[in-house]
């Protein structure tokens, strides 16, 4: 559902039109990084791949449009070339014969290969597909903090190397006010695709926190910029508006420095230019938490309940079943008019058809983030030791044990990192350059930082310090894995090359 790192390492070569992914494709990449969360992988691919195969779409018209007119201007030059041989030829023999047509053979062949490519690609402009265009498809995604919502963009959008950039919507005001007008999203979105205009009109725009744009209710009298002036000002960029802006670009201090040796004159750092960005082509993401939804889903779900009964409830995350016993995320069932009813305005709500919303994490779900992604936290741990040359790592019971106290946060997965943090901030401190060779993390030295913070956690009786294992302790270091976690014990013995000690 979530990891720790946004940045992916892939190729430099720039996005290809001719190589889109398909869903399957899309969906399996990143399987690789966040764990769970399968529907909302499968509207995003699926989006993904259709947004991008729509903006080919309109690239090849444009391109086959193109190709006719100059088809067009082309045939008249080979008809005046075939006009001029056969004067040239008639000149040269006194009268029609095979001799002329021999000369003019030539000019008459390409003149007709061209006048049939020109009737193929008229019958296709023609053709009712080509007249067909096909409409942008906004997402918006729902879910709580931590679920990975970010992740998911970011992932896609490293995938196929195309510029994204993420503005908190809680900077933006209406235009006029004090904060940062909704161009701004547009101006990152170009600085990121290197200043390139094509670039960075088939690039992603995340608007985060959306659910802060939410109507005031306006008691006070005062007008709402930073709600729903905000989402009127997003409209026109949502559906495909030209944008324009100057923007101050910095110049390679290379150049600079060429033109000083060539004028002897400093050159500015940075130089004023103009750009004109068509949002037609970019895809905007919005995400948010949306607090409070799942009551609103829920009263649409249960009419005959108050509001006051619903708030009385310990928790409106699941909505039970006819059956009694199955479970569904209430946010999974987020309609339009649950949009509407918690402050988002319908003109933007009918910009962003695709709606899809990210299950709340379990313990289990936050247990298998820990390691299994390919920038899992513990990975990521297990290298930076490794880098001053110690060898980290944690017992299974331990990395249930940090699941667990993630989920009394209730900040998902963005949780773990802190907690792993707090867990290593002494060996971090302590251990470079000191002799120490190896340490393990287990369910009781997270016990013992349980116990410290003062929070209560089922299971964290038993509690111990982390031990720093030196170098020859080795043997001691994989015997202490042995008895808190087979498995780990038995990779350390395959790591160091000792025969399989199955210790007790």
């Amino acid at each position: 559902m979530f990891n720790c790192c946004s940045k992916i390492v892939i190729s430099k070569r720039f996005f290809n039109f001719k190589e889109i992914p398909v869903p399957r494709v899309l969906k399996e990449k990143l399987d690789e990084y966040i764990i769970g969360q399968s529907t909302p992988k499968k509207i995003l691919s699926v989006a993904i791949y259709n947004h991008y195969l729509r903006i080919k779409d309109r690239k090849d018209k444009k391109q086959k449009l193109f190709q006719y007119e100059l088809l067009k201007t082309r045939i008249q030059q080979e008809e005046t070339k075939v006009e001029i041989a056969k004067e040239r030829a008639r000149s040269d023999f006194s009268s029609e014969s095979e001799t002329l047509a021999d000369n003019t053979a030539e000019f008459t062949m390409g003149l007709q290969n061209m006048q049939n490519r020109i009737k193929t690609l008229e019958s296709e402009l023609k053709g009712e597909d080509f007249n067909l265009q096909l409409s942008k498809s906004n997402i918006l995604m729902v879910g709580p903090s931590g679920s990975g919502k970010t992740l998911l963009t970011t992932t896609l959008a490293n995938f196929l190397n195309v510029p994204i950039a993420i503005t908190d919507c809680t900077q933006l005001t209406q235009a006029g006010y004090t904060g940062e007008d909704v161009q701004i999203t547009v101006e990152r979105l170009l600085i990121n695709g290197d200043y390139k205009k094509d670039t960075t009109e088939m690039g992603i725009i995340v608007l985060d926190e959306v659910d802060k744009l939410s109507k005031k209710g306006g008691k006070d009298g005062n007008k709402d910029v930073s709600g729903e002036g905000v989402q009127q000002s997003l409209l026109k960029i949502l559906e495909g508006h030209e944008v324009e802006m100057t923007i101050k670009r910095p110049i390679d201090p290379d150049h600079a420095e060429r033109q000083l040796r060539k004028t002897g004159v400093h050159s500015p750092m940075v130089k004023e230019e103009k750009f004109v960005i068509d949002t037609s082509n970019i895809l905007f993401i919005l995400s948010g938490a949306f607090v409070g939804l799942d009551k609103i889903i829920y009263q649409r779900l249960n009419p005959l309940m108050t509001s006051e009964e619903i708030n009385k409830l310990d928790t409106c995350e699941f909505v039970i079943g006819k059956d009694g016993v199955t479970k569904t995320s209430t946010m999974s069932l987020v309609q339009p008019m649950d949009l509407v009813t918690f402050g988002l305005i319908p003109e933007l709500i009918g910009r962003v058809p695709i709606i899809t919303s990210l299950n709340p994490l379990n313990e289990k779900d936050l247990f298998h983030i820990l390691y299994e992604p390919k920038n899992s936290f513990i990975k990521q741990y297990e290298y930076i030791f490794s880098q001053f040359g110690i060898t980290l790592r944690f017992t299974e019971k331990a990395l249930k044990q940090i699941s667990k106290w993630a989920m009394l946060n209730k900040t998902g997965a963005r949780g773990l990192k802190s907690i792993l943090e707090n867990t290593l901030l002494d060996c971090n401190f302590e251990c470079p350059k000191t002799g120490v060779s190896y340490i393990l993390i287990t369910e009781s030295n997270v016990n013992h930082l349980i116990n410290q913070s003062g929070v209560t956690v089922s299971g964290a009786s038993f509690s111990e310090p982390i031990h720093y294992y030196s170098r020859g302790e080795q043997d001691k270091y994989i015997e202490n894995a042995y008895k808190e976690d087979m498995k780990l014990g038995k990779e350390l013995d395959t790591l160091f090359g000792r025969a399989c000690n199955n210790t007790q």
